[in-house]
C-alpha cells in the first residue's frame, strides 16, 4: 500500500493498493479535485503537481511527459499526475486549485518558463541626464531618442550572448546565463571556467556600450544639441527565471537578490562619481583580468553587511574582440568611404587573378549592404550563434563578385592591408596579429558556411 498526501490547508492522505497507479488515478478514486482538462492523456499540463517528498518512489518521466517538461523547463519536482506512477509514500501540492490558477497556467505559450533557478550575470543600466532632455524636448523627440538609445545600448548585450530582460523607464535590465548549463555544471572546474567566460562577455558588453555611447552622442549633439552619460551596475549570482505577469500579459524575467544588488550598484555610481561598478562577486571571478581605478566599501540599501564594489575602466590584457571592434570604429572615422576602397581592391583582385570583369554598377549596388554585413560580423564576434548568419551573408556577397570559396583565403591580406592603411597611428604588430587571426578564422567559417 502507498499513501499519496496532498498538502493543502489540511493534509489529504489518499491510499492506493495498486502498485504503479498514477497520481491522477489515485486522486480520482478518492474524489479528490485534480484538474485534468485533456482527460489524462498528456495533452495539457493542468494536472501537474509539485512533489515535496518521495521523488524516489515515482516512475521516471515517459516520453510524453518529458516532451512537455523540456518545452516548459520544469524542474524535477514538477510532475504530470496523469503520467506519473507511484511506488511508495509521497507528498505533493496541487499547482492548479481554482479557476484563477487554471487561467494562469493555460495562458502559457510553448516558450514559457514556469520557474527555474540559474546562475546569471545581471546588468543594470541607466541614462544620466535624460530627465533634463525630457523636460526640454517635444514628446516625439523624447520617444525617438529613447528608442534609438535602447537600440544602440542593447546591441552589445545581444552581440555578446546576453538577453534583454526589460526596459524600465530610461534604463535597461539585462542578463547573461551560462552557456551549455547542463554540461558545465558537471564539475567544479568547468563551472568555474564557464562563470569566467560569462562574466568576461558581460564586461565586454558593458565596455562596448561606452563605445556605442560616444557614437550615439555625436548624432545627438548634431541633431538635438544634447549628449548623455550612462551608469552601469554588474553583479552575479543565482536568480529565479520565469514567466511573470497577468495571464494575458506575461514576460520572461529574472528575480531575486542578485537583481536587487545590480540595481543598487548602478545607483551607487551617482554617489561615488563613477560610471561602471561591479560587485566583489564579479571581481573575485576575473580579478586578474580587470583594470579598476577605484575601490568602494559600502553598505547597500537593504543589506546588513558591507560589500566592496570596483570601478572598472577596462581589461588588463587586451581583449581581441574588443580591440577589433574599436579599431574598426577608427577605420570608419578615418575613412567613411572605406568600403568603396575595399571594393576597388576586390575588383582589381578579380580582374587580375580571376580574369573576370566586375561591372561598376554591381560594386556600387553592393557597397552599402557589404559594409553593413562586415560591421555586423565585427559586432557579433562575441556571439557565435548570431555570427553564423552574418558569415553566410558575407559568403554570398563575395560569390556575387565572382569570387569562389576556394579563393576566400586570398582575400585576407587584401582586407588587412585596407585596414592598415586607415590606422597609420595605432597599427602595430600586436594589432596586425589579432586582425590576421580573427579574419582567418572568419574566412574558414565563411568557406564552411
Amino acid at each position: 500500500m502507498s499513501i499519496v498526501t496532498f498538502e493543502d490547508k489540511e493534509n489529504f492522505p489518499l491510499e492506493t493498493n495498486k502498485p504503479g497507479a498514477t497520481i491522477l488515478e489515485t486522486a480520482l478514486k478518492h474524489d479528490y479535485p485534480l484538474y485534468h482538462l485533456c482527460g489524462g492523456n498528456a495533452k495539457c499540463t493542468t494536472c501537474r503537481v509539485f512533489v515535496t517528498d518521495g521523488l524516489q518512489y515515482l516512475s521516471t518521466r515517459n516520453d510524453r511527459e518529458q516532451t512537455l517538461a523540456d518545452r516548459k523547463g520544469w524542474p524535477t519536482e514538477i510532475r504530470l499526475a496523469c503520467q506519473t506512477e507511484v511506488f511508495g509514500d509521497i507528498s505533493l501540492r496541487r499547482i492548479i486549485k481554482d479557476n484563477k490558477d487554471l487561467k494562469t497556467v493555460t495562458s502559457e505559450s510553448k516558450s514559457s518558463k514556469t520557474g527555474e533557478e540559474c546562475y546569471a550575470v545581471i546588468l543594470f543600466l541607466d541614462i544620466k541626464g535624460f530627465t533634463a532632455f525630457t523636460e526640454a524636448s517635444l514628446p516625439y523627440d523624447v520617444v525617438f531618442v529613447l528608442n534609438r538609445f535602447f537600440q544602440e545600448m542593447s546591441e552589445p548585450v545581444l552581440n555578446n550572448g546576453g538577453e534583454i530582460d526589460k526596459f524600465i523607464g530610461d534604463g535597461i535590465l539585462a542578463f547573461f546565463q551560462l552557456r551549455n548549463k547542463d554540461e558545465v555544471t558537471k564539475n567544479e572546474e568547468s563551472l568555474k571556467k564557464a562563470k569566467q567566460e560569462t562574466v568576461h562577455a558581460a564586461i565586454r558588453a558593458c565596455l562596448r556600450m561606452f563605445d556605442q555611447l560616444k557614437k550615439f552622442n555625436l548624432e545627438m549633439k548634431d541633431r538635438f544639441n544634447f549628449t548623455f552619460d550612462i551608469r552601469i551596475g554588474l553583479h552575479a549570482g543565482n536568480v529565479i527565471y520565469g514567466d511573470i505577469g497577468h495571464s494575458e500579459y506575461k514576460s520572461q524575467t529574472v528575480l531575486g537578490d542578485t537583481v536587487n544588488v545590480a540595481s543598487r550598484l548602478e545607483a551607487l555610481n551617482k554617489k561615488t562619481n563613477t560610471s561602471f561598478l561591479v560587485s566583489d562577486e564579479i571581481y573575485k571571478i576575473i580579478a586578474s583580468s580587470l583594470s579598476v581605478n577605484k575601490k568602494v566599501i559600502t553598505r547597500l540599501r537593504g543589506k546588513s553587511e558591507k560589500m566592496t564594489a570596483y570601478s572598472v575602466i577596462g581589461f588588463k590584457v587586451s581583449d581581441p574582440i574588443l580591440r577589433i571592434q574599436k579599431s574598426f570604429d577608427h577605420v570608419l572615422e578615418n575613412n567613411p568611404h572605406w568600403i568603396e576602397d575595399y571594393v576597388d581592391k576586390l575588383k582589381s583582385f578579380v580582374e587580375e587573378n580571376l580574369d573576370k570583369n566586375l561591372e561598376e554598377n554591381q560594386s556600387l549596388t553592393n557597397s552599402n549592404e557589404f559594409l553593413n554585413v562586415i560591421e555586423s560580423i565585427i559586432e557579433k564576434l562575441g556571439n557565435p550563434v548570431s555570427l553564423k548568419k552574418e558569415v553566410s551573408k558575407l559568403a554570398k556577397i563575395y560569390e556575387s563578385f565572382g569570387i569562389s570559396k576556394k579563393e576566400f583565403p586570398k582575400l585576407v591580406p587584401i582586407l588587412i592591408s585596407s585596414i592598415r592603411e586607415n590606422l597609420p597611428s595605432e597599427w602595430n604588430a600586436e594589432l596586425e596579429s589579432i586582425w590576421n587571426q580573427v579574419t582567418m578564422d572568419l574566412t574558414i567559417e565563411t568557406i564552411e558556411s
